[in-house]
């Protein structure tokens, strides 16, 4: 098992649960209604729906075993064509999930529900109008902005589950002051929504503080580790005393063993997500490109040298050797 902070107060007979990580992640929009300041835009390329997106997931889906598509952003309910960009993942054999603030859902999710869509993460950057505004760039910090962002996402959240997706909410706590945003949203929403609290990389121990408090004052106790070989995410549930689930996640140390070595930014200073997983890009001239890092775009490689390249086996290597020390 790994050290990790998150993981050395829990009992060594806890269920340990281990996958491997068969996830691509697919920016397919830059734009964004949200100006938050610690927007995680998964780089500058930008991939489009057509039919050579398919036969690009076809490819990957062959040489490294992708099962999933995980559409990113920008907020990827600003793109017009999104159920039919689920509907093209679908077809190349693909599970479709989305990551979402919710600002537009209400229009285009029952489209994407009828595509396939399988689940959407819904990113929950405030509770209230106010806690929404503080995260905003000082320029567009508006109440009202804000309110009808809120509204949004109520709407989007509840059409979710009415529509049978899975929903899950994602909440970031960097201290302690934000702790009272998860006991609100616990209090606000149905059981039906899935509660997943991330660590603040930046932050550090501070969050993991702040999160510690809110597991003790939820009385949340844990049910299982989960690990992803492959990728530095991995997760612990937790159940409160109502029975409701309850997900914190974390980011442990993984590098790509050569890719990583001699990269200014391998470091724990500069490199808080490691490797985290494969990402597809389209540039302006409509060529597909793969990343392995977010902070490197320079590292992008065209589709079809990325899938004969040293980079793609030393990624099916690196899965293999870490689900066998995880499981061992």
């Amino acid at each position: 098992m790994i050290d990790h902070p998150a993981l050395r107060s829990l009992s060594n007979s806890l269920p340990v649960r281990v996958t491997m990580d068969r996830t691509i992640r697919v920016k397919i929009i830059d734009a964004c209604g949200m100006t938050c300041t610690f927007c995680h835009n998964e780089g500058t390329p930008v991939s489009a729906d057509n039919h050579s997106f398919r036969s690009a997931l076809t490819q990957l889906r062959d040489v490294l075993d992708f099962n999933e598509v995980h559409l990113t952003g920008g907020e990827p309910t600003l793109h017009p064509r999104l159920p039919q960009i689920v509907a093209l993942s679908r077809s190349a054999g693909y599970k479709v999930s989305v990551t979402s603030n919710g600002e537009n859902g209400e229009r285009i999710l029952p489209g994407c529900a009828t595509a396939g869509l399988d689940h959407v993460n819904f990113s929950v950057f405030g509770t209230t109008a106010e806690e929404l505004a503080q995260v905003q760039n000082i320029r567009y910090r508006s109440h009202s902005l804000a309110g009808r962002k809120i509204d949004a996402l109520e709407k989007s959240i509840s059409l979710s589950l009415d529509l049978g997706l899975g929903a899950r909410a994602n909440v970031v706590i960097p201290n302690r002051n934000h702790v009272r945003r998860v006991h609100q949203l616990l209090d606000k929403y149905s059981p039906q929504l899935s509660v997943r609290v991330l660590s603040s990389l930046a932050d550090g121990d501070e969050s993991l503080h702040a999160i510690d408090l809110l597991l003790e004052e939820l009385q949340a106790q844990p049910t299982e580790v989960r690990m992803i070989a492959g990728t530095s995410g991995f997760r612990v549930g937790y159940q409160l005393p109502s029975g409701r689930p309850l997900v914190v996640k974390h980011i442990r140390s993984l590098r790509l063993p050569e890719a990583c070595t001699g990269c200014r930014f391998n470091n724990d200073t500069d490199c808080h997500e490691g490797y985290y997983g494969v990402r597809l890009y389209r540039d302006p001239r409509g060529r597909f490109h793969v990343g392995v890092c977010i902070q490197r775009m320079d590292l992008c490689l065209p589709l079809e040298e990325f899938v004969a390249s040293s980079v793609s086996s030393e990624i099916r290597k690196l899965r293999e050797q870490d689900y066998h020390d995880l499981t061992a």
